[in-house]
């Protein structure tokens, strides 16, 4: 087996391809029945918690803290990388080449073709020494094999190993929206102009926003969820839509195997020069914070981390430089009592300069063209009403705003 990639102390990495429904195997069960020793865990986004995490004495670190790992990085059994989604292809190529990959596919007569979400798993098979196969079904004649198949994975004859697929698909995120998502809904999808090119974030407030919408559009999203069913039922999706991850119920993988939703990689999805060359390119995306210059905290609440960037600075900084596009960025006025509009966020997920609007339940701030001092009048007035003096106040000591901005 070619060596490939090494980890902390020059420990071989075992790779585990992300997304919902993404291979989870015990890694020291894998790791015994190819002959890998001691090796360092490689994780994406996942949306369940391995049963194997709270016992493993293994090394893990994940490219992207999500819900499945969120519990273990704060309680320091997994390291998280601070890394875009468009680098993950790139990790993959050197620092975290695999020794060994492991992901979902099914066989399509003599080639394995990627199962559920694509995301980065074929560069981790491509650039793995060795690829274990995590089997699922395949899916029936007249569906996905129809039309347009899901993207194959280069493995060349490095199958090491095929274990099949025993936990079923992981449920559909449990979207609540409130009566402030509502209201957020319906302002961020007023912006949004009739054939418009839309992507959105996982959570509640993008998903209130791709609900609230009233003109046709066409998907090109590193994640989609349910919402892209009613936009189809609504008659309101133009073309194919494209997804390098899916997280839904059952019609939302039927529109996979109906030929209206494609299956493309994080290195297509993501890429920013692509996402910036498409006209009318709208990114809506949610934040835990947002800086009063317009920076975005997605990562950190209440002192720990929480998630991600993901590909949140991905498709800001893509929407924000596509002729006619629009960086959105949703989120409630105030969460848990505290202002989710700050003097200065945690940390910085996303830039200023990739935040075109910011809209909560109190209005729209449209950033563009403006001066920080610009930026932070008009988000303080989008912030809850009884935070807006702090606010105001924390502007003029910084860029000598008016006072009446709190107004």
């Amino acid at each position: 087996m070619n060596p490939a990639g090494s980890g902390a102390g020059g420990r071989p990495l075992l790779v585990m391809a992300d997304g919902p429904s993404g291979p989870l195997p015990d890694p020291a069960v894998i790791a015994a029945r190819v002959g890998l020793e001691d090796p360092q865990v490689v994780l994406g986004w996942v949306v369940r918690t391995p049963p194997w995490l709270a016992t493993t004495a293994l090394e893990v670190t994940t490219l992207l803290t999500g819900p499945g790992t969120r519990a273990g990085v704060q309680a320091g059994k997994v390291r998280s990388a601070a890394v875009r989604l468009s680098a993950v292809p790139g990790l993959l190529a050197g620092r975290f080449r695999p020794t060994v990959a492991v992901v979902a596919a099914y066989e399509d007569g003599r080639r394995w073709r990627l199962a559920h979400s694509p995301g980065w798993a074929p560069d981790a098979a491509r650039h793995a020494g060795g690829v274990v196969i995590e089997r699922w079904p395949a899916p029936a004649r007249g569906g996905a094999l129809a039309h347009e198949p899901a993207p194959g994975i280069e493995v060349e004859g490095r199958v090491i190993a095929v274990v099949d697929r025993r936990e079923p698909p992981d449920a559909p995120p449990p979207n609540e929206p409130g009566p402030a998502h509502a209201r957020i809904g319906e302002l961020a999808a007023a912006l949004v102009p009739p054939g418009a090119t839309i992507q959105w974030g996982p959570g509640v407030t993008a998903a209130s926003v791709v609900a609230a919408l009233q003109v046709p559009v066409r998907v090109r999203s590193g994640l989609v969820t349910d919402e892209l069913v009613a936009l189809e039922r609504a008659g309101l999706l133009a073309g194919t839509a494209e997804a390098a991850y899916l997280w839904g119920g059952p019609d939302l993988g039927g529109m996979a195997a109906g030929g209206r939703l494609a299956l493309r990689t994080v290195r297509q999805i993501h890429d920013i020069s692509a996402i910036s060359r498409v006209e009318r390119f709208v990114a809506i995306n949610t934040a835990l914070e947002v800086g009063l210059d317009g920076s975005v905290n997605v990562e950190w609440a209440g002192g720990r981390a929480v998630a991600g960037p993901g590909g949140h600075p991905d498709f800001c900084a893509g929407a924000s430089r596509s002729p006619g596009g629009l960086s959105i960025v949703a989120l409630p006025s105030a969460a848990g009592g505290r202002s989710s509009i700050v003097a200065a966020p945690a940390v910085v997920s996303t830039p200023r300069i990739d935040v075109d609007v910011v809209v909560t339940e109190q209005g729209v701030a449209d950033l563009r063209g403006l001066d920080d001092a610009g930026r932070a009048e008009r988000l303080a007035r989008v912030a809850a009403p009884e935070h807006r003096d702090a606010l105001a106040a924390q502007a003029r000591r910084r860029w000598g705003i008016h006072p009446g901005v709190a107004g």
